[in-house]
């Protein structure tokens, strides 16, 4: 499904998601009857188990204001356990040195609007070839596919992560949490002073 074609469904499928919040159960087998918190998106990800790394990067990099604003957002938060499962790279990944290499991880990790993983899972089932594409903060584009139960995200470089636990859903935006970074990620030297 090309973006302009996915952005419109995705609209849709929003506004009927919004109408029948409650009613239905997602794609990926849990129910989705949470409603949106009056909290902002920034709060939410500061406040939930397991996004702490996705967190502290936010508020380092400035990040976190443009979540705590009206605008809405959809990131693709990988889980604390992600960041661990890159071994040295994501430690240094994390380092202070490496902010820059951080923020431009992240934002290819936020797409503009409010999607929920049911948003998500019903473009995906509609589309004539089973996957959804869409366009990141950092202008790069993310696959979508579902087999099963499970949602998958697939970035330019063609590394992967699912859909892992529950989203969160605030007043601006829905933080998703994903079992896996989407950027292949080597260890970077250090700037120099």
């Amino acid at each position: 499904m090309n973006l302009p074609t996915c952005r419109g469904a995705l609209a849709a499928l929003g506004a009927a998601a919004l109408a029948l919040q409650g009613c239905s159960s997602n794609e990926t087998g849990a129910e989705e009857t949470a409603e949106a918190s009056d909290e902002t998106l920034a709060a939410m990800v500061a406040e939930a188990d397991g996004l702490s790394t996705v967190s502290d990067a936010l508020t380092e990099a400035g990040l976190a204001q443009v979540f705590d604003g009206a605008a809405a957002y959809t990131l693709f938060a990988p889980q604390d356990g992600a960041f661990e499962e890159l071994g040295e790279a994501g430690d240094d990944l994390r380092s202070p040195e490496q902010r820059a290499a951080m923020v431009a991880i992240l934002r290819d990790h936020i797409v503009p609007g409010y999607l929920t993983p049911d948003d998500i899972a019903n473009a995906v089932e509609m589309a004539d070839d089973g996957s959804v594409e869409m366009r990141t903060m950092g202008d790069h584009v993310l696959t979508f596919t579902g087999e099963g139960d499970v949602i998958t995200v697939t970035s330019e470089d063609g590394s992967k992560a699912s859909f892992a636990g529950d989203a969160l859903r605030a007043s601006n935006g829905v933080a998703i949490p994903l079992d896996g970074v989407l950027k292949k990620v080597a260890p970077q030297p250090a700037t120099p002073a």
